[in-house]
């Protein structure tokens, strides 16, 4: 049985429902028309020009990414701006794009569920629960055993994928740890406040690293990216079951992501 672009719609709005986006976000179908076939779905981070070009490739008909397309009100659409360009592209070529950014961060088993198991961390909590529910942004959990922040900087490497990370030490032994994948340096407090020794987080500024380890939290820096892109094979198979198991037979693709920040 063919998808449309609503069936996919129903199946992300029971992923990650949209009531669990925050205030200011944009989230949900942001770009085509929601009648029409998908054969084939491409899953991605971000809608970029290096994503856009290889859903034409794979004459694809819908996006499926974490962050927006379209976040602040647009006045015009033209190609002088590259991300108007984005939307031109995709119009053009019949993809329709869904969204699903602060809704997928807060959702259990989200961005910050899957974070936290990539890390090793057991008896997770939600850091920053939402208003009446169990789901929320951030999480935090134990390590299995104790390590130094050396070790613990080295394992994040590894499983993230990373070849080099940003660390603050504040002289504590890593053991209980909590994560906010993309941008979530504002939720040191509330790290403070759950007893965690460390933070793993993306776009950690001076002035708050500086915070953070002078209050006695370490805090590593894993990059927005590369904290959120273990989420996008886990969304992927999750869509592709859920399809499946509804009679779809819609293709699920992930998107090959360039990193955007890198030691060369």
């Amino acid at each position: 049985m063919e998808a449309t672009v609503n069936d996919i719609i129903k199946v992300m709005d029971g992923i990650a429902p949209p009531n669990l986006a925050e205030p200011w976000d944009n989230v949900g179908l942001l770009v085509g028309r929601s009648s029409n076939t998908v054969k084939k779905l491409m899953v991605a981070l971000d809608v970029s020009p290096e994503v856009v070009e290889q859903a034409v490739e794979h004459k694809v008909q819908m996006l499926v990414t974490h962050h927006p397309v379209i976040f602040d009100p647009i006045k015009k659409m033209t190609d002088r701006s590259w991300q108007h360009k984005l939307l031109l592209d995709c119009a053009e070529n019949k993809i329709a794009v869904y969204s699903a950014h602060t809704s997928l961060d807060s959702v259990l088993g989200g961005v910050n569920d899957v974070l936290a198991e990539k890390i090793g961390l057991l008896h997770t909590e939600v850091l920053v629960p939402a208003a009446g529910g169990e789901a929320g942004l951030g999480r935090v959990g134990c390590l299995h055993e104790p390590m130094t922040l050396q070790e613990f900087s080295e394992k994040i490497k590894t499983v993230l994928k990373l070849d080099n990370i940003i660390a603050g030490d504040a002289g504590r032994r890593v053991s209980k740890v909590a994560v906010c994948g993309g941008a979530g340096a504002e939720f040191i407090d509330e790290a403070l406040a759950a007893g965690a020794d460390t933070f793993v987080t993306g776009d950690v500024k001076y002035h708050t690293a500086q915070n953070a380890v002078y209050s006695g939290l370490n805090i590593i820096d894993a990059t927005h990216q590369g904290t959120e892109l273990p989420m996008i094979n886990t969304l992927a198979d999750r869509i592709a079951l859920r399809l499946t198991s509804s009679g779809f037979n819609a293709q699920v693709l992930v998107a090959k992501e360039s990193k955007i920040l890198q030691c060369l």
